[in-house]
């Protein structure tokens, strides 16, 4: 490899690598789980780092070898001991502010849709990815990839309503 292709790898995994560690960690929903898929995505990565056609940017291209290696690992897996969904929000508790019960409900709603709304709700809503690029990484059409974010989106709106979470509780 020239050192060129090893400065452009190093540059995509720094400047990517967290948010290809959240997208797992939402997947396989365990923190060891997640970099485990993140390092082996990395080296499945640059082993093909010469076989990167062009048909999409590299960090699509890149970020499918991470959920590829998620959705294998979730597969692999039994269900054991999950994270707290409210872990996975990354927001500290507040005394003024009860965001963890919104969230937490937020994450167990996502964690009840089928395997292929929950992915296009994660990445278009917490990764804020486009859809050319979400259908790219799952290798289906954008048509079929709005219609699962509309009706996951429904879900969760149904799902949260019916829990009626009082945020304003006194502590």
């Amino acid at each position: 490899m020239q050192p060129e292709a090893l400065r452009d790898f190093t540059e995509l995994v720094q400047r990517h690598a967290d948010q290809w560690y959240r997208a797992a960690l939402r997947i396989v929903l365990d923190h060891g789980s997640a970099q485990d898929c993140v390092q082996d995505a990395s080296i499945k990565m640059w082993s093909n780092w010469n076989s990167f056609r062009g048909d999409a940017q590299r960090s699509t291209w890149a970020y499918r070898f991470v959920i590829n290696e998620a959705l294998s690992a979730k597969r692999r897996s039994r269900p054991v001991a999950t994270t707290d969904p409210s872990e996975l929000a990354g927001i500290p508790d507040s005394p003024y502010f009860e965001a963890d019960a919104v969230l937490t409900a937020l994450y167990a709603a996502v964690a009840q849709l089928p395997e292929q709304q929950r992915l296009v709700f994660q990445f278009r809503y917490f990764d804020e990815l486009p859809y050319a690029d979400i259908a790219h990484i799952l290798g289906t059409s954008q048509g079929g990839l709005k219609a699962n974010y509309h009706h996951a989106v429904a879900k969760i709106k149904k799902t949260m309503v019916g829990l009626n979470l009082d945020l304003h509780s006194e502590s």
